[in-house]
């Protein structure tokens, strides 16, 4: 049975804290313990800020998610840089005790491990000028320009000269290589899952000056591509709508439970691995695209009959607000980010395009023509 991809309750500033938990290929790894003496502090006031941010100042918040108290560290965070020696879980230490533990994390990772929050709350790591969310926009963002993807997420079985080839990646696996070069490493073989790569190219280095030219794509060989896309399977039947992803149901509408906000799922969401072409299920307007907090990076598309729907936890965007759309295009490839217990696609049908207005997206579907 397909593992259900699961959200967490609905936060509007809190974002994925991947940073927090490091991992290589899928497998976790524990974070040596890092010594009693701190480079360099915060004061008090900016980790108020941080936790303004992360938990509306709540230092004992237990919300179930995963992450706790007022800083909201993950557990394995909390027990690798020496919380246990103050309580069992953050929530349950002081807010001094809290705090020197997030020194430690700070020295240990940087502010980046509230990517967010820290930007917001000004907090910085040694002689750093704090960043503004303009400085990190590009560095995070995987918007891009309609109808090319410039960013691409690293999965299990990947590798530089087919990403560049799906991809059209100008200059080849040179390419980009060089423009990842300070992410990959020394070793263009060795690329991880997870990773995040630019694919805009940079010009190769002198001793890569003979490079082999580019391979043109025969134009067949593009027709067929866009047709895969736009191909319907069982699930999606002719009509007037497609199915977002090719996958079975995991937690349905309306699931009812403490995780959620308003008590129950607002949406449907479908498990499918990072990297999967998401879909416009009907054709419409794009009115979001980018950064959506507990949802992480998500496309919100409003179709004639009125109705909007939203696609969330993207790893890449491929369109911008603005941009018109038909049924079956490619917006983006689905990921893991914002409020996400692991890949999958987070899918609502609304009446208006904000949070709190969904109607039953499978109903919505079905009335399409979508067979699931």
């Amino acid at each position: 049975m397909a593992v259900r991809g699961r959200h967490r309750r609905y936060q509007p500033n809190r974002i994925n804290r991947a940073s927090l938990t490091v991992t290589a290929g899928g497998a976790g790894i524990a974070l040596p313990l890092i010594g009693t003496g701190v480079a360099e502090a915060a004061d008090v006031d900016t980790w108020e800020k941080v936790a303004a941010c992360e938990s509306t100042g709540d230092w004992d918040i237990n919300t179930g998610n995963g992450y706790y108290g007022g800083l909201q560290f993950s557990q394995s965070t909390w027990e690798a840089y020496g919380g246990r020696a103050y309580a069992a879980r953050a929530d349950l230490a002081t807010k001094e005790q809290q705090i020197a533990i997030a020194e430690k994390v700070l020295d240990g990772q940087g502010p980046g491990a509230w990517p967010h929050c820290s930007v917001r709350a000004g907090l910085t790591r040694g002689g750093d000028a704090p960043r503004t969310i303009e400085d990190v926009r590009p560095q995070t963002t995987p918007q891009s320009q309609a109808g090319k993807v410039e960013m691409y997420t690293v999965v299990r079985g990947d590798t530089l000269s087919e990403i560049a080839e799906s991809e059209e990646v100008k200059g080849g696996w040179r390419g980009l290589y060089n423009a990842n070069r300070r992410i990959i490493g020394s070793d263009p073989d060795r690329i991880l899952p997870g990773q995040r790569l630019s694919l805009t190219s940079a010009a190769p280095k002198k001793e890569h000056k003979k490079e082999q030219p580019k391979k043109e794509r025969p134009e067949k060989e593009e027709k067929k591509e866009r047709k895969r896309e736009q191909r319907t399977d069982s699930r999606q039947e002719s009509g007037s709508r497609v199915a977002p992803v090719n996958a079975s149901l995991g937690t349905p509408y309306r699931a009812s439970g403490s995780s959620w906000s308003k008590g129950y799922h607002t949406g449907v969401d479908f498990p499918v691995p990072t990297g999967s072409t998401v879909k416009s299920v009907a054709s419409g307007e794009v009115v979001t695209a980018g950064w959506g907090g507990s949802f992480g990076y998500q496309v919100v598309i409003r179709h004639a009959d009125g109705r909007y729907t939203q696609y969330a936890h993207l790893s890449a965007i491929s369109v911008k607000a603005g941009q018109h759309v038909s049924a079956g295009q490619r917006i983006g490839r689905s990921g893991s980010t914002g409020n996400s217990s692991g890949p999958h696609l987070h899918f609502e049908v609304r009446t208006g395009p904000g949070f709190g207005s969904d109607v039953d997206p499978i109903a919505y579907l079905r009335a399409g023509g979508v067979r699931l």
